[in-house]
């Protein structure tokens, strides 16, 4: 069975599924970071390139990744078996909801500043936190160095080309960890193009480290 995973902005590969790399089948894939930054775009068209050369196949991805997962089922649904999209930043689809509207304003200016050089590593990641409601990492200068870089390079999770479409362009499981109202208004907009949405109370932003989750794929994928 093919399995694609797709990476949110933080790990890749098979670092950022822990649970699932442990337990890995033949036919699983994990998407590594190509290049700085993760370009949505280009993810889709490297994850139907996976899903073609085994004829198609299913695909996970969370948060930003979610992005590329969909835009790959959006472009080819003949190779998308199905989606599963934990806690999915994919804030073109729930525009106009509170908690997205207000991410958005808040985020804007500082990935408007991005490509200021007057803006310091330290002074783009104060920036970037403060934007997200959470306390600047301390990391050492070369660390931090890189994942600002990174964060620097991306594009933000909005005006990324995804469609309204309903119905979705495959089965769809949506999976949120109920801790952020941000997510949940975007799993709530999937569901209402037709997504089922399974809540995993506690399990944070990375619900796929939590106990149930290689169980609740594996349910999805049986269909």
């Amino acid at each position: 069975m093919r399995v694609v995973f797709v990476h949110g902005a933080g790990s890749a590969g098979a670092d950022a599924w822990p649970e699932q790399a442990a337990v890995a089948e033949p036919g699983w894939s994990f998407l590594p970071r190509e290049g700085v930054a993760d370009d949505a775009a280009l993810d889709a068209r490297r994850v139907l390139d996976l899903l073609r050369g085994a004829g198609g196949g299913h695909v996970v991805a969370h948060s930003y990744g979610a992005n590329a997962a969909l835009l790959a089922a959006q472009r080819e649904p003949g190779l998308v078996t199905s989606l599963a999209l934990l806690e999915p930043a994919c804030f073109d689809l729930a525009r106009g909801t509170p908690a997205v509207e207000e991410h958005i304003a808040a985020m804007a200016p500082v990935f408007a500043a991005a490509g200021d050089p007057s803006v310091s590593t330290r002074e783009f990641s104060r920036r970037f936190a403060a934007a997200t409601g959470t306390a600047p990492p301390v990391l050492p200068d070369d660390v931090l160095e890189q994942r600002v870089a990174r964060l620097r390079a991306l594009r933000p999770p909005w005006g990324l080309g995804l469609e309204p479409t309903r119905p979705l362009p495959a089965r769809t499981l949506v999976v949120t960890g109920r801790w952020n109202p941000l997510y949940e208004e975007t799993a709530e907009a999937l569901a209402d193009a037709g997504a089922r949405h399974v809540a995993v109370a506690g399990a944070g932003h990375r619900v796929q480290d939590a106990a149930p989750a290689t169980g609740i794929l594996r349910e999805h994928w049986q269909g």
